[in-house]
This record gives structure tokens, sequence and C-alpha cells, in this order.
């Protein structure tokens, strides 16, 4: 018995060491498709603030921010976009963190893509991401009299979380994280036909298109250029969580077609998003088509809300 213990022991040990996060840092990149390196700068112990003000911090993006953050099938780098302005207004120096699939790293590694579960039930099955980006603020540890990292990412919680449990959330045991200063927007990835610039040279890079679209290590700051695509994103993802809450979960049993249709559509992030723009039509019999003047209106008067707030 006691050889048996001790087996399972090392080999409990051995996963452990081989099913972790793995931090990494970014301090070069080939300037690729515009894109530079991205900066990092540690915060200092001036820069915690209390458990109570992190708390506080949490409840007031829930409660008075306007953003939705329960229709998380698209859009976190936006999301931690507009957080980081409202910090920026409230004077609280922070962090960015980035959690990649594994295979968005290197062409060695295996694909564990990140997984929740949808917080509006409406997906059948989890929600897969190949990347999560949410804000770092620091928290001074009174019983330690130390300070730690959290995570502020309503979408899981309503309380900042550890970084440890931030990413055990997203059921990735391999993935890979870094920390950027939170200017930095979103990052570029080789896809096929990628241009590279090397000795002065343009090349056209061949990718198979089935690789990953592994990341360079060049990032965007952010601009006035992503005023629209925030604005786009965040005034969808508002209409998807409205529609549910006003509508799918009312439905009773006896429309269960009804209410199979709707959430497959709001579960689609990029189909619904275009039939709110007007990009793309429904048949005729789609049970939306009775709310899309509604819905419409609503998103058109979510997005001007969001771009005037960018503007300013």
């Amino acid at each position: 018995m006691k050889k048996y213990t001790i087996t399972f022991l090392i080999s409990f040990i051995y996963l452990l060491g081989f099913s972790q996060h793995n931090e990494f840092k970014i301090d070069f990149s080939y300037g690729i498709a515009g894109g530079v390196t991205p900066t990092y700068k540690e915060l200092n112990d001036e820069d915690a603030i209390s458990k109570k003000k992190a708390n506080e911090l949490v409840r007031y993006f829930l409660e008075e921010s306007k953003m939705d953050f329960k229709s998380v099938y698209n859009g976190c780098q936006n999301r931690a976009m507009v957080m980081s302005l409202m910090l920026n207004d409230k004077q609280i120096s922070h962090l960015k963190i980035w959690n990649f699939d594994p295979f968005k790293i290197a062409l060695y590694n295996k694909q564990d893509a990140l997984d929740v579960d949808d917080p509006l039930g409406i997906k059948s099955g989890k929600i897969y991401w190949d990347f999560h980006v949410a804000v770092v603020i620091l928290v001074k540890n009174d019983s330690t009299n130390k300070n730690e990292k959290y995570v502020i990412d309503p979408s899981f919680s309503d309380l900042p979380l550890t970084i440890s449990e931030w990413l055990s959330i997203q059921n990735s045991p391999n993935s890979h994280y870094t920390f950027l200063n939170p200017e930095w927007y979103n990052f570029v990835t080789l896809q096929p036909n990628s241009s590279i610039v090397c000795n002065n040279k343009s090349s056209n890079i061949v990718i198979p298109n089935c690789f990953p679209y592994i990341i360079t290590g060049d990032f965007y700051k952010y601009s006035s250029v992503n005023f629209s695509p925030i604005a786009e994103e965040l005034a969808v993802n508002q209409q998807i969580t409205d529609f549910t809450t006003e509508i799918i979960k009312k439905l009773d049993e006896t429309d269960s077609n009804k209410k199979i249709q709707l959430s497959e559509l709001f579960s689609n992030f990029n189909s619904i998003k275009a039939i709110l723009k007007g990009e793309n039509t429904l048949d005729t019999s789609h049970p939306f088509n009775q709310y899309l003047t509604e819905y419409k209106k609503s998103y058109t008067e979510s997005l001007n809300y969001w771009l005037k707030q960018l503007n300013n």
C-alpha cells in the first residue's frame, strides 16, 4: 500500500509540473503589420489600493459603468480597454493580463483552448476562446502586509480575483499569460500570406490554413481608430444580453422551436452583429423579425452612446 501511495504522489507531482499556467514576457518583435514591441512596467507599492476599494471598483463596473459583462462570446479586448480608460479617469494605476491558448505561442504546443460556461445560458456547450484579457490592479493585503495583483473581470466574478483564480476559471492549465501596460489594445498574429520585412525587404509568409494564428509579439496601442469597433461590440453585447433576458428567457415550453432559433442567433456574435448593423437579413420566417426594428434602434442608441464616451 505504501508503495502505491508513493507512486501516486510522484505521478501527481509530475502532472502538476507539466500542467501549469506559463508566464512569459514579450521583449522583441519584428514590427509586423505596423505593430510594435509592447511595454511593461511593474506596479509600485504606492499604486496599491485597499481590498475594500478594489471590491467597490468591481461593483462600479457592474452597476454604474453601463457596460455589459454577460455576453462574453466576443470582445474581451474592448471591455478591458474601456475599463482601463475608466480606471485612468479614477487615477488608479493598473496593468492588463493577457492569457493565450498555448497553440498561439508556438507550433510545438498542443491546442488547449480557454473555455467557460455561457453566463447567459443560451449557447449549447462551452464558449471557447484562443485568448482572454482583463485589467489588473495592485491590492494591499493587511494580514500579510504585502501587496498582491488582483484581476478585475466582472464577466467571471463580482469580486477581485487572484491571478491563479482568474487563470483557473478559464480551464486551460497549459495556457501562457503575460502582463502588459494598459494602453496595449490588440495584437498581431501570423496568418496565411502575412507580410514581414527583413533586411529592408518585404516578403509574404506562406502558412497552411490549418496552422494556428501564432502571435508575433507585435501589439497595437489604443487610438481613435479603435473607437468604432469598440463601440460596435459593446453595443452588440448589450443587445444580446437584453434580448436574452427580456425575450428568450421568458419563452415557455410551447415556444421551444422559437427559443432554439433565437438562442442560436444570439449566441453567434458575428451573425447578430451583421443583422443589427443591417449587413445581413434574416429569412422572413425567422422569429427575430418581429423584434428587429426595436433592437436595431436600441443598438444604434447604444452605439452612439459609446462613440460619444470614447470621443470624450
